[in-house]
């Protein structure tokens, strides 16, 4: 598979070892690098010295070994080949603009993406991290290709916050789909199995601690998970609570359920992020509810603005 680099890219990463190595003391490479460029100046005409330049740079970053890295990383996907028509190595803006994706090429055909992997220059300073994380991104590539997992590039919310939040959480869905079959590979990937369930246990903090570890476990040992399916379960954390049904644990059918900011009122329909609970002691706002709403039941939730209208109503009658 052809791999393409930002020259950007190559010329920073160079720079950064060049600077870490003289601040150890070490010149060599420093010397090196000026007995090739230096030249270009005097034998070269101004116009054509950026490719010439470009050259020096491109055997230096194989000369640090930074491409063999990457062709390596990639040569542990061979179901890749065929599937896209390259992959495109560049420089993330921050650690947030950091991932993988695929693009499709101007003028390319509507099957012909490449992928693109965003890097932070400071990853080259750490060799043994940056494999993991190109491993763990083309993981994620094999998804976005996979029929099976029928990733779909779209919205995630109908709004900023809610776009956060669940995108946040598909995120975490993912990469532990990601790691768990890494690591089942006995591949060495960039967050182990309490590394990811720390990450989980922090989104659910609800949720009591053993059935929360037990419905990790059960993810972490899905090899089935969709695009689909994570979405779900990042949309709505009910429905991650009832992956614990059926397990041998107690006190997962007395459950109170969760009320995820940005889901919808039972009532009115309308999403909300300020939901109301500990409704048991206004009973006789519960009675009206139940009037309207038979199937309604206070751990369900209600919203804000829907208990001001069965408020005011109370009050008038």
């Amino acid at each position: 598979m052809k791999i393409e680099f930002d020259p950007n890219l190559i010329e920073e990463a160079i720079f950064r070892e060049l600077k870490v190595k003289e601040e150890k003391g070490d010149y060599t490479l420093t010397n090196e690098y000026h007995a090739l460029t230096d030249p270009v100046y005097e034998n070269f005409p101004l116009d054509e010295r950026p490719a010439q330049f470009k050259k020096i740079e491109w055997d230096f970053f194989k000369k640090l070994g930074f491409f063999n890295l990457i062709k390596e990383s990639f040569d542990e996907f061979p179901d890749l080949e065929g599937k896209v028509i390259g992959g495109v190595i560049t420089k993330a803006k921050n650690p947030f603009d950091e991932g993988s994706s695929l693009m499709k090429g101007p003028g390319e055909g509507t099957e012909q993406k490449r992928i693109i992997i965003k890097l932070l220059i400071d990853r080259f300073q750490e060799i043994a991290y940056l494999k993991k994380l190109i491993r763990h991104e083309l993981m994620h590539v094999s998804d976005m290709l996979s029929e099976s997992f029928d990733y779909k590039d779209e919205r995630l919310g109908c709004n900023p916050m809610e776009e956060s939040i669940i995108t946040e959480r598909y995120s975490i869905f993912w990469d532990i789909f990601v790691d768990s079959r890494l690591i089942r590979k006995e591949k060495e990937t960039i967050s182990d199995k309490e590394g990811r369930y720390a990450e989980f246990e922090s989104l659910y903090k609800k949720i009591p601690t053993e059935i929360k570890a037990a419905i990790f476990n059960v993810l972490w040992q899905d090899e089935c998970l969709t695009h689909n399916k994570i979405l779900e379960l990042a949309k709505d954390v009910n429905k991650v609570i009832k992956i614990s049904e059926g397990l041998p644990i107690k006190h997962v059918q007395k459950m109170k359920k969760t009320l995820l900011p940005g889901a919808q009122c039972p009532l009115c329909q309308f999403r909300t992020y300020n939901w109301v609970e500990n409704l048991n002691h206004d009973s006789y706002i519960i009675d009206n509810i139940k009037r309207d709403f038979p199937d309604w039941e206070p751990d369900d939730g209600v919203c804000e603005r829907c208990i001001e209208v069965y408020k005011v109503r109370s009050s008038v009658c």
